[in-house]
């Protein structure tokens, strides 16, 4: 029993030692990583979204996500193991909140705020799936470029026009127009990818 528990903790700290060097960008560690997390993170995730198809998705974004979020983590904080299923589970409740479609228009003009009052009239299920769709939406605006994020956040967030987001963020009307059509496409593509 006692040589479980030094394994484990041997493990641990060869698991902890993967991560940092992934951090460095070594791939090598990353399959590492791959080799010993793929078999367990993909029964839990098969567990939990009960779809083959959509777990197998789910374990590639996983994987990606462990990639990108490398650096920034504390083995202080938590277990190799345990940051990996947390990283896995959060992104397995995103999958399962994104089944129902969010429609995304081609003008991003027509991200407006939601008007309070009309919010207010709906039925409390319906107010709680729009915010649900909204916070995903949110989400997706956030991993855009700069520039389309800043100008598609003004847009949504205080209605402004394209020639009052030129004005504020000091950018040529012209580039805003691109930003913004830019930053819809790549949104669309992500709703699409969400939702295979």
């Amino acid at each position: 029993m006692g040589e479980d528990k030094a394994q484990s903790m041997d493990d641990a700290s060869i698991e902890a030692e993967l991560i940092r060097r992934i951090a460095r960008q070594e791939r090598d560690a990353f399959d590492e990583l791959y080799a010993r997390y793929s078999r367990p993170l993909f029964s839990y995730i098969a567990k939990f979204l009960r779809d083959r198809g959509l777990a197998e998705e789910v374990l590639q974004d996983a994987f990606v996500k462990i990639w990108r979020s490398a650096p920034r983590y504390d083995r202080s904080l938590s277990r190799p193991f345990s940051w990996c299923v947390l990283i896995t589970k959060r992104l397995c409740i995103d999958r399962m909140r994104a089944m129902k479609p969010v429609t995304v228009t081609d003008d991003p003009m027509a991200l407006q705020p939601v008007d309070e009052q009309r919010q207010s009239e709906k039925d409390p299920s319906e107010r709680v799936e729009t915010d649900d769709q909204l916070s995903l939406l949110e989400d997706m605006v956030e991993r855009l470029p700069e520039s389309q994020r800043l100008s598609l956040q003004l847009a949504m967030r205080q209605g402004l026009t394209q020639q009052e987001i030129s004005d504020q963020l000091n950018m040529p009307l012209g580039t805003v127009k691109t930003a913004m059509r830019r930053g819809m496409q790549r949104l669309k593509t992500m709703m699409a990818a969400s939702y295979e």
